[in-house]
């Protein structure tokens, strides 16, 4: 189908060539490797034709044929492999969603045991694939206003909410739920074996700047920070113990030099390292 007035919709400011949001076909040859690239939003993955295998976080392999779709929380690098000639649509979030639907995926709240991969890929519906495409005929057409994609989104949940069960949405979002435990479990087991915010994106093998948003949504504060106040209480208590010389502890924290361990203490406790260790003698004998 021929878009009318192209040229007005090429001029028009919500017209968007290029955003993080909104929805987008890929078509895929035999064996080709595709990454999605969800570090600004959320995405769903819905296989139209065909049949792929990736990795979502910790679960390694999932094989989505068609007419099935699959969640993908943000941040979390999702590499694919097409099995066959495939063509698939990807919506990423828009978040701006309207009150009714924030307290409609507010009340999927995954409890009890936690999901397996089958459990969050679901099919798609007669009344999905109608959303499904139209959005295809629409994107074919160049048709790329952002109000298609928001009001395309819009119908997307009502379509989820009328024909999927809460049971199957609460499985489907559990991903999000479930990866984000899991992310936060990294990050308590390994923070003391980084120094820097590099080293920890390096060892959960993302990007900086991918691994300090994922850190900021589950944890609500920079990583940067979040090490520092880690890195304050971690140099508290090794002061406490009186068995630890300042050289040790200055090598364990990663200081290059006593002298950058001493100032990096008085710049968060106000007093050097000797009369901390002191104070807390102190407090000590009265607990």
């Amino acid at each position: 189908m021929k878009l009318l007035y192209l040229n007005e919709h090429l001029s028009c400011l919500n017209y968007q060539m290029n955003s993080d949001v909104g929805f987008s076909c890929q078509q895929l040859e035999e064996n080709e490797v595709y990454r999605i690239d969800n570090s600004r939003s959320s995405c769903t993955l819905f296989m139209i034709e065909g049949e792929v295998i990736f990795d979502l976080g910790k679960y390694k392999g999932l094989r989505i044929l068609q007419n099935q779709m699959v969640f993908i929380p943000q941040g979390i690098g999702t590499r694919m492999k097409s099995i066959i000639g495939s063509r698939c649509m990807l919506l990423f979030w828009d978040k701006n969603v309207s009150v009714c639907d924030k307290l409609f995926l507010g009340s999927l709240s995954v409890r009890g045991k936690e999901q397996t991969a089958d459990n969050f890929i679901l099919p798609i519906r007669k009344s999905l694939v109608k959303v499904l495409n139209s959005v295809g005929t629409y994107l074919e057409a160049r048709l790329l206003c952002k109000h298609m994609h928001l009001l395309k989104q819009q119908e997307l949940l009502l379509v989820l909410k009328g024909f999927y069960t809460k049971k199957e949405l609460s499985a489907f979002f559990s991903a999000s739920t479930g990866i984000r435990r899991h992310f936060e479990k990294f990050v308590m087991e390994n923070y003391k074996r980084v120094n820097s915010v590099k080293e920890f994106a390096d060892l959960y093998y993302v990007s900086e700047r991918s691994f300090s948003r994922k850190f900021h949504s589950s944890f609500g504060e920079s990583p940067y920070k979040w090490m520092q106040r880690k890195k304050a209480e971690q140099m508290l208590d090794m002061i406490s113990d009186p068995e630890l010389s300042f050289q040790e502890i200055s090598d364990k924290l990663g200081f290059s030099s006593p002298s950058q361990f001493t100032a990096y203490c008085r710049r968060i406790y106000g007093i050097s390292p000797s009369k901390l260790r002191e104070k807390n003698k102190r407090i000590n004998r009265f607990l």
